[in-house]
């Protein structure tokens, strides 16, 4: 069973969304690519870590214990801070060292570590030390209204911000686009055809190749879960 709490009506243009799940039984997680990098602080038995994830292409299975806490930040695609040598923004993890009980470095600058109740002013300190800054042009792509620009200069932003190319980034929204759409009831056929895929078994198969599930054996696992919490 996990306990969830959400932020909603973000306002900044690099959060996307903010969720704090404690766990009150052990057991495994699949963190399903969202389009997203986040800040997550995972508070274990074992202490508290501080990760900074980049952009997934596929399904990560999380393995928790009863009383583990995760707060997770998802930060907007078009979003990105400088990397240090060696990390990626694509399908990798940083470990970010601690200072102290609630301090952590990120590059050369020492941060608080941030809870539910003050990751406003976490996210506004990012912004304002310019650690954290929006991409607008890659920021009009995502959100469906491209700047004027050439191909070759918005692939160029994308990757460079994202760490995914553009073709990679679209894939992940349109699987997400059909799982929402068969989540409503749709027939998958219908949906299929809808989203441009060449056929039912061709979005099958590219849903589980990035989700880590069929479209089915996750809305099984979502109805088994409502059932459970209600």
């Amino acid at each position: 069973m996990q306990i969830v709490k959400t932020l909603d009506g973000w306002s900044s243009p690099v959060i996307d969304s903010v969720t704090h799940t404690v766990f009150t039984e052990a057991g495994t997680i699949q963190f399903r690519p969202d389009g997203c990098w986040d800040f997550a602080i995972m508070k274990t038995a074992h202490g508290t870590m501080v990760l900074r994830t980049g952009l997934t292409t596929s399904a990560v299975t999380h393995h928790y214990a009863a009383g583990d806490e995760i707060l997770s930040i998802g930060f907007k695609a078009s979003s990105y801070m400088t990397l240090m040598p060696g990390e990626t923004m694509r399908d990798q993890g940083v470990l970010l060292e601690r200072v102290g009980r609630d301090r952590f470095w990120l590059g050369s600058d020492v941060l608080e570590i941030p809870t539910f109740e003050t990751v406003d002013a976490f996210v506004a300190k990012l912004l304002r030390c310019s650690i954290v800054e929006d991409n607008r042009l890659v920021a009009s792509v995502v959100s469906g209204h491209p700047m004027a620009m050439s191909e070759r200069t918005m692939q160029r932003h994308f990757l460079k911000t994202t760490g995914l190319t553009y073709k990679t980034f679209s894939q992940i929204e349109r699987a997400q686009q059909a799982m929402a759409l068969i989540a409503q009831g749709r027939p998958a056929a219908d949906v299929a055809f809808a989203l441009g895929y060449a056929d039912q078994p061709h979005m099958i198969r590219s849903i589980k190749a990035i989700m880590g599930q069929t479209p089915g054996q996750i809305a099984a696992r979502q109805t088994v879960g409502n059932l459970q919490s209600g």
